[in-house]
């Protein structure tokens, strides 16, 4: 088989699809005017499901592009860690200052290199979301050591 990668990555994606929509199942679906709590993971469990599903038809059909199975490891072990390091900070520096962080280094991994457009987006992301979600939606995000300021 030409595209081994492929066709193990659309297994195994299938595989966790089918995982998640029956873990989201025994949550409840509810409906899409009233949706319970596994509503959404089920939805992108079936989104996840169909998109394996392609993959693996393209895999015998012959139209795979098959990248290397182990391209840039870089990238993704630099976002996990990210994704680790502003669970462990949330609190402590609160969420505009660590999600200012994380959207710095999510947008320099995908590539974004000029200095300004990395501040000035990931400075109007953290702050359009916390006006969005803590004042406008009343939802309640960490304060940190910014949480005397309000």
């Amino acid at each position: 088989m030409k595209r081994a990668g492929d066709f193990i990555a659309s297994l195994f994606g299938i595989l966790l699809s089918g995982a998640v929509m029956i873990g989201a199942y025994r949550l409840r679906l509810g409906t899409p005017m009233e949706p319970q709590p596994g509503f959404f993971p089920f939805l992108a469990g079936a989104v996840l499901f169909v998109l394996c599903v392609i993959l693996l038809l393209q895999v015998f059909f012959g139209r795979s592009h098959g990248a290397e199975a182990f391209g840039e490891l870089w990238r993704p072990v630099v976002l996990i860690i990210g994704l680790f390091a502003y669970s462990v900070v949330l609190d402590l520096l609160g969420y505009i200052i660590a999600t200012i962080i994380l959207s710095g280094v999510v947008l320099r991994v995908l590539g974004v290199k000029t200095g300004w457009k990395l501040v000035a987006i990931s400075v109007g992301l953290s702050v359009g979301t916390y006006v969005l979600f803590d004042r406008l939606l009343d939802l309640s995000l960490p304060g940190g050591i910014l949480a005397g300021l309000d």
